[in-house]
């Protein structure tokens, strides 16, 4: 025979060749690809331990070594494969299996060079092979299948301890039939991991009920209190699961009685349990590692919480992390439909209908972090061009279009990013590129981690390990490995900078907003960036941003305040820079953010309404009124898109919610009618801010004041001795609310007149109930208290002004008017109105006043009236220090109208009874014919009256009081002609627009009383 040293060396020289030396042995398993052929040669020996298990090796040996060294790791294969042949008894039976079937040799070897791993589970159970050679035959399970074998296994009567050890075989067997199918090329990438996130979803559903219902039996129940469901997120929500993925799990629960304990506590030991038993070791494994760290409030927060709590915390304190996580949520098990309302609950905060720059922001910075904690040149999954880059663009695409097509929201990333190429949100070209790329980059990662079923990410730098590696990703070198990852982590880069880390000019305002306010701008940086916007006193300017960026949150996390406060700003900054004054714009802003302790939930509804923001910026330019209101009464955002509704509409809606108040505390129901006038009033002053007619306004202010009165008056009627039956009252209204014509802090001009019924006693007692029941009207309207007051009350125009009763019985107000009125009264009670009272006195007082005011015409009216007026513009108006202009009473003002029109009112309206209309606005309006008046002069007061109570209006608004003097400062008047939009909203203008107008007027004036001194009796 000739010696082996001689010929060729074969494979069964090496189990049945008595002359083969240990030398030959080693450089032939060289030859064949052994990196260690001395520990080859030793396993191989090992192996043959007797006769006829070397002969049976000897039979199969071209086939073994063939297979051996057709894995990707030769050496580590034959580890396995020697200590997989110990499990097997006897072995040489397995060997004739092996020899008769070289496929299941190949699918062994390949097994065992690509993962120890899996060889591990396989010698555990060396069964599971003959399993495997018939599971790789069928079709792969899907859930369906899954769940029928797990319910048998769970129906067994064996104890929770046992019952979970059976799930854990089963899921070990499984996993070893997806990794099979996946390294034998049977499945590709995309199945691999819907595979393994499917095995993943039902094991933990199979462990939830089986824990479910030894709770409920242990703790008495009959049925669990409510339903659970678990979210998962992370890969497992996306479908991604590797090899050796932990589980990021969320619990979410609906106890079946929101206010009993127990039932919370209930869902809470569920959880707790369901985690330690997913993540115990025992004799059999363990099942999951378990990641809780993305519920609410991370490691701090409940282990599981309910829905309405979900929806609070994500509402109020979520942060920019949370939604992108958000976006992989999936419903993995327990109840479904809860499951899915998880989703719908957390939709609105994940897809917000803004764009979210400073998002981009957040997530980039994020991802240098995680750069700089990684040994990223090596790491496939946070390293340059990784899987992390990948996720991130999509994610980020996600977030910014989400909201709009919700085919681009899926949580897994290759559907996502085809959905994005289907919606033209990225090029062709973009997708196919990262679509290849992220196959690549999961492969890597998936061989990696299959090896040890360990959370691997990281290449090795060895050369021999890693064309090990190499081989197990189907390359034939290192280097070939090298240069496809190269090439692939570049593009991946270059398409993730393009969008996240573009250059520093193309970065947008939203992100360079955010980094002003985490201090990342150098001073001279951050004033340059608010200098761009337009603002003149930029620095005045960035110490208020970063204010608003200070104000302390109640609920929320400072991050999430920041970035929704930077990508407000970005959309704000301009059309603040462009308001009238803008720091007092920003200033009050803060007002309103600070009182409404929730600066993030005020961010994000501006910034999701368009029209709101931009209806803010104009209101906190109007003054301090409205700020204050809004500060006071969050509710009135809503108010500032809202349709404007007319005064009828306006008056019903404020008689229905003071019909609600008739009963309960008096003080509590004074103070809900404090706040009834402060809000209405603030929203009908906001429909006239955003377009709306002064004469609206004040109809509609007017309204609201004859609402509150008369249902005042009603209550306290009803409460008093007046209310015997013996008394019918009169309210009448002269001044601005007589004439319709109320606008903010404007007094109520009242005037109390009550009569007798028929059979009555109008004695002394009853005088002083009346009287009393006028005093209590106005402490109910004056007394001031933390909702303000609801009117001031001027009484003094009535009969005998100061000195006279609150409340005249009707004879004697008759016996006033016929004997001793004034003069001046008859103009005073033109703008006469009943705002309440028994029809039968109304139409009495009204006919008594008429007779009063429309009498005989008395020729010494004119010059009386010019008196009059010349002393209220020396002695109220206070001009001639030349420092203030009185719109009211000074030179030309309002005053010079009302007087003259109501001249004309006395002139005319005993024979034209057109000419008897309460109030300036609503005559000129009517514009009835006169002699004393021209067509244009009249013409000319109405544009004059709408000038000055325009200006008023605004005053008002601005100071938040009864403002009627325009002060001569050229700053002011610049201010205030710019809200006047005035074409040159400069002090000049409108000072030279102010003398123009009341010049007019006191001409207009004039002429008017000179032609009624002239006509005499006429």
């Amino acid at each position: 025979m000739t010696s082996p040293s001689s010929q060729t060396v074969t494979a069964r020289d090496l189990f049945l060749s008595a002359d083969l030396t240990d030398d030959a042995a080693r450089t032939y398993l060289a030859s064949r690809g052994f990196q260690d052929p001395v520990a080859a040669d030793e396993h191989l020996q090992t192996m043959a331990a007797d006769l006829s298990t070397r002969q049976a090796l000897g039979a199969m040996a071209d086939t073994l070594l063939d297979a051996l060294c057709a894995s990707a790791d030769p050496n580590g294969a034959l580890v396995g494969f020697t200590r997989y042949l110990a499990t097997r008894t006897p072995p040489r039976s397995f060997l004739g299996y092996l020899r008769d079937d070289p496929r299941a040799t190949q699918i062994l070897t390949q097994l065992l060079g690509a993962s120890p791993s899996l060889g591990e589970i396989l010698i555990r159970s060396p069964e599971y092979f003959h399993w495997l050679q018939l599971a790789l035959k069928r079709t792969p399970p899907d859930h369906i299948d899954y769940h029928t074998e797990l319910d048998t296994l769970l129906a067994t009567g064996a104890d929770t301890g046992t019952r979970l050890d059976g799930v854990k075989r089963f899921r070990r067997r499984e996993y070893l039939g997806v990794a099979a199918r996946d390294l034998l090329g049977v499945t590709d990438l995309t199945d691999a991991t819907r595979q393994l996130s499917t095995l993943a979803d039902v094991v933990v559903h199979a462990v939830l009920r089986l824990l479910s219902d030894d709770l409920r039996a242990t703790t008495g129940r009959d049925a669990v209190p409510g339903r659970f469901a678990v979210i998962g997120m992370g890969k497992l929500g996306g479908m991604e699961l590797n090899y050796s993925s932990d589980i990021d799990l969320m619990y979410v629960y609906d106890p079946a009685d929101p206010k009993a304990p127990a039932d919370h506590e209930f869902f809470h030991r569920l959880a707790r349990r369901l985690t330690k038993a997913l993540g115990d070791h025992t004799e059999e494994s363990y099942l999951y590692r378990v990641d809780l760290r993305l519920r609410p409030m991370g490691r701090h927060g409940d282990v599981a919480s309910g829905l309405k709590q979900y929806e609070h915390y994500y509402e109020t304190m979520g942060e920019t992390f949370e939604r992108f996580a958000l976006i992989k949520a999936r419903p993995v098990a327990g109840d479904a439909q809860l499951g899915q309302s998880f989703l719908d609950v957390v939709q609105p905060f994940v897809y917000r209908k803004y764009l979210d720059h400073a998002a981009l922001e957040e997530i980039a910075r994020y991802k240098r972090r995680a750069e700089q904690a990684s040994d990223s040149d090596r790491n496939v999954k946070v390293g340059r061009g990784g899987i992390r880059e990948i996720e991130l663009f999509t994610q980020v695409l996600q977030v910014t279009y989400g909201a709009e097509h919700e085919s681009v929201r899926s949580p897994t990333t290759l559907t996502a990013l085809a959905a994005l190429r289907d919606k033209g949100i990225i090029e062709t070209t973009v997708h196919d590129d990262l679509d290849r790329a992220y196959r690549f980059l999961r492969m890597v990662e998936h061989r990696l981690q299959i090896v040890h079923q360990s959370q691997t990410h990281t290449l090795d730098e060895s050369p021999d390990v890693l064309d090990v590696s190499a081989r197990r990703m189907g390359f034939d070198s290192s280097a070939a490995l090298e240069s496809t990852l190269a090439a692939h982590r570049d593009r991946v880069h270059t398409v993730y900078a393009d969008l996240l880390a573009p250059p520093g000019d193309e970065v947008d305002d939203g992100r360079r907003l955010f980094r002003l306010l985490g201090g990342e701008l150098s001073d001279s940086e951050a004033i340059e960036l608010i200098t761009a916007y337009g603002f003149t006193d930029a620095s005045d300017i960035l110490h208020l941003v970063r204010t608003l960026d200070q104000v302390p949150s109640l609920v929320q996390a400072r991050s999430t305040s920041r970035n929704l406060l930077a990508n407000l700003l970005a959309e704000m900054l301009a059309r603040v820079a462009a308001a009238a004054e803008p720091s007092r714009v920003l200033n009050r802003l803060e007002r309103i953010v600070t009182c409404s302790g929730a600066p993030g939930s005020l961010y994000r509804t501006l910034l999701e309404t368009p029209m709101l923001r931009t209806q803010m910026v104009t209101l906190l330019d109007t003054g301090d009124l409205l700020a204050d209101r809004l500060s006071k009464y969050p509710e009135l955002l809503d108010s500032l898109v809202a349709a404007p509704l007319d005064t009828e509409t306006h008056r019903t809606a404020w008689e229905r919610v003071l019909d609600q108040l008739g009963t309960g505390d008096p003080a509590a129901r004074a103070d809900r009618v404090r706040r009834l006038r402060q809000i209405e009033e603030a929203k009908v002053l906001v429909e006239w801010l955003a377009g709306g007619d002064l004469a609206t306004l004040q109809e509609k202010l007017s309204a609201l004041a004859d609402t509150c009165v008369g249902r005042i008056m009603t209550w306290l009627r009803q409460e008093t001795e007046a209310a015997d039956m013996e008394t019918e009252w009169a309210v009448a209204a002269l001044g601005k609310l007589g004439g319709g014509e109320l606008t903010v802090h404007s007094d109520l001009d009242l005037v109390f007149v009550y009569r007798v019924y028929r059979g009555g006693r109008g004695d002394s007692a009853l005088f002083t109930r009346c009287e009393a029941l006028v005093k209590k009207l106005y402490r109910f309207l004056e007394a001031p208290t933390s909702e303000g007051i609801i009117y001031h009350l001027d009484t003094r125009l009535r009969p005998d002004g100061k000195k006279g009763a609150l409340a005249l019985p009707f004879d004697k107000f008759a016996e006033y008017l016929a004997e001793r009125a004034e003069r001046w009264e008859r103009l005073a009670w033109t703008r006469c109105r009943v705002l309440t009272g028994s029809p039968a006195l109304t139409e009495e007082m009204n006919r008594l006043v008429t007779d009063f005011v429309y009498g005989d015409w008395d020729p010494s009216l004119p010059a009386y009236a010019r008196h009059i007026r010349s002393r209220m513009e020396t002695e109220l108006g206070k001009e001639q220090r030349g420092d203030r202009f009185d719109l009211k009473v000074g030179r030309g003002g309002l005053a010079d109208i009302d007087f003259l029109l109501q001249l004309l009112q006395i002139r005319h309206g005993a024979n034209h009874p057109a000419w008897r209309v309460a109030g300036s606005r609503r005559l000129l309006a009517a514009s009835p014919a006169s002699p004393v008046l021209d067509t244009k002069e009249t013409e000319r007061l109405r544009d004059a009256h709408l000038f000055l109570r325009t200006l008023e209006t605004y005053l008002r608004i601005e100071s938040d009081a009864g403002a009627s003097v325009l002060s001569t400062d050229p700053e002011r008047q610049r201010v205030l002609g710019a809200r006047m939009e005035l074409q040159t909203p400069t002090g000049d203008a409108l000072r030279q627009r102010y003398t123009e107008v009341t010049g007019d007027v006191r001409r207009i004036f004039e002429k008017g009383i000179e032609r009624l001194e002239g006509e005499g009796n006429g």
